[in-house]
């Protein structure tokens, strides 16, 4: 008889234990085991926040699956760098880096070294919440499965000032989307506009699919104990807008098609005016004149499926194809059209209003009107839908802190 094969799987045998791999160099039975005992060494100072991070440690399948509590003296080089409506963000170097492996001749994890981190604190997190606890925990699921699409969360720190707990996560060296179109616009190919898409929609697929709620960071809102809405208007759906408190992955679309708005034309959403409560009105009554049923919009997976299908038509220059046609009518128009040739670096010239603000904000619109489908034999003029709706201007109620 021959000898029977050994399955190996996908990653090969640990050589410690034969058991199979569940990541590249990486085994779920041994280093589960090591982080375990090395439970008693560390600690947040706060329970709650400890368990969490220990129950991801213990089912770490992959080197992206668990996060560590890093001490605050791990970092240097600390720089501000900017603040969101949540809290500030700084720049690192983490001097021990991400583990990536366990050496079994050293007997100990290897880590990367010197990798470049974002801090980001967050506002009165001193005493944690269960909101904060529960947010957490969803984001660590949505990056599990997704680590390419969702930018990761490596760990939790302290300032040691402050008290505030901070996310370690990635340096994205570009910045958010608006500094990267800035500085990347003219450079950006049709290809890599609708690669970017596929990606965010990809993601964004994989958390509907973990059924997670959870709009892009830029376009973040979440509603605290007394049902304040926080966010960035031009992003927010009608329906939230108009005190839905259920939020829905068809909000989560909404976000998601001004995004695509912005990458595709470099300039962001009502970038010209004020984003206050008149802002809030137009885009409900703007919505009103769409479908306001979120059955009839498309999900994150016909999305995805739909920018897989374009990338391909500009790879394989589907010239008979739809979004081939568009592209090179654009294409002609911008030729017929040039842009702004005093601008060297982007491909968009505008300035923004000073009360256009891009950051999450805390607001309460009381008193505005729930979104509903005009009737499609409805005589209705839209200026007299717009005059009977702005009435109720004088009665918002708009709370900014």
């Amino acid at each position: 008889m021959g000898t029977p094969k050994v399955d190996y799987g996908e990653y090969g045998i640990c050589e410690e234990c034969e058991n199979k791999n569940t990541d590249n160099n990486w085994c779920l039975q041994c280093n589960s085991q090591r982080f375990q005992q090395n439970f008693g060494n560390w600690t947040s100072g706060n329970k709650d926040l400890d368990e969490i991070i220990q129950e991801l440690q213990s089912n770490c399948t992959t080197t992206h699956s668990f996060v560590e509590w890093i001490p605050y003296s791990k970092f240097e080089d600390i720089k501000y760098i900017d603040k969101g409506g949540f809290g500030k963000i700084y720049s690192a170097n983490w001097k021990e880096g991400l583990i990536y492996r366990w050496n079994i001749h050293r007997k100990k994890m290897e880590r990367i070294g010197n990798y470049r981190v974002a801090l980001k604190s967050l506002n009165d997190s001193q005493n944690i919440t269960n909101e904060f606890l529960n947010e957490f925990k969803n984001n660590l699921k949505c990056q599990q499965g997704a680590s390419s699409t969702i930018i990761l969360c490596c760990g939790i720190t302290q300032d040691p000032e402050t008290k505030n707990y901070m996310f370690v996560m990635p340096f994205m060296e570009g910045g958010n989307l608006r500094k990267f179109l800035k500085s990347k616009f003219s450079k950006l190919t049709w290809k890599d506009k609708l690669n970017n898409l596929l990606w965010i929609s990809s993601g964004l697929h994989h958390m509907h699919d973990e059924s997670l709620s959870k709009p892009v960071d830029e376009t973040g809102i979440s509603k605290d104990g007394k049902q304040k809405v926080f966010g960035v208007i031009p992003y927010i759906a009608p329906k939230v807008l108009s005190g839905d408190d259920n939020y829905s992955k068809a909000s989560d679309i909404y976000g998601f098609a001004m995004i695509m708005f912005e990458l595709l034309t470099g300039i962001p959403p009502f970038y010209n005016i004020p984003h206050d409560k008149d802002l809030a009105l137009n885009i409900y009554i703007m919505k009103r004149c769409w479908d306001a049923k979120s059955d009839q919009g498309p999900t994150a997976k016909k999305l995805w499926n739909d920018f897989c299908n374009y990338k391909s038509n500009i790879e394989y220059e589907a010239k008979e194809s739809e979004l081939w046609k568009q592209i090179e009518e654009c294409n002609r128009l911008n030729s017929t059209n040039p842009v702004d040739t005093n601008n060297t670096n982007s491909s968009t010239s505008y300035e923004i209003h000073p009360s256009a603000i891009y950051t999450s904000r805390g607001f309460n619109f009381k008193n505005l009107p729930k979104p509903k489908n005009l009737n499609e034999n409805d005589d209705e003029n839209i200026n007299e839908l717009i005059t009977e709706d702005c009435l109720i201007t004088e009665e918002f109620s708009t709370e900014i802190p």
